[in-house]
């Protein structure tokens, strides 16, 4: 495929910054009609038919002959942290503002990274991270805070 033949790790993050907030607008709506169950539902065979047709087209294996017994687990924990996480973001974007959901997701991402990595992975924690941490702390204080006044208005 023609995606795979140019790769920039920021022009990726660029394009998926920028698609994120036009997705959760849409979504947004779509919710408004339907239930999360549902929309999880029909955006994932949506994406299971594209994607088999795109195999189909590319003639290769739907399911790989040399998947192992490791792989499935990761694949099945991997499905139940994806079904769990587009149920919770669905629930959020129905009860919350969508700009103040994409504003905070991230940086709430990063902090819960940073623990996981030092406390899980052994990642040296040091005074930039801790510096890092407090700026997205007050980051995303002030982000809220401005949200909050804005929504009042």
């Amino acid at each position: 495929m023609i995606i795979y033949m140019f790769y920039n790790l920021w022009v990726y993050l660029i394009i998926l910054a920028t698609i994120s907030p036009f997705a959760a607008y849409t979504r947004s709506n779509i919710l408004k009609k339907i239930s999360v169950q549902q929309d999880i539902m029909i955006i994932s065979f949506s994406l299971f038919t594209i994607y088999i047709i795109a195999q189909l087209v590319m003639n290769k294996d739907i399911i790989p002959k040399d998947i192992d017994n490791k792989t499935i687990k990761y694949l099945i924990l991997n499905s139940v942290l994806a079904c769990i996480s587009l149920y919770i973001g669905g629930v959020i974007l129905t009860k919350e503002n969508v700009f103040k959901f994409k504003a905070l997701q991230k940086p709430v991402y990063l902090i819960i990274l940073v623990l996981i990595a030092c406390c899980i992975y052994k990642e040296q924690f040091n005074y930039k991270i801790f510096i890092g941490i407090i700026l997205l702390v007050i980051g995303s204080y002030l982000i809220d805070n401005n949200i909050n006044i804005n929504l009042k208005y």
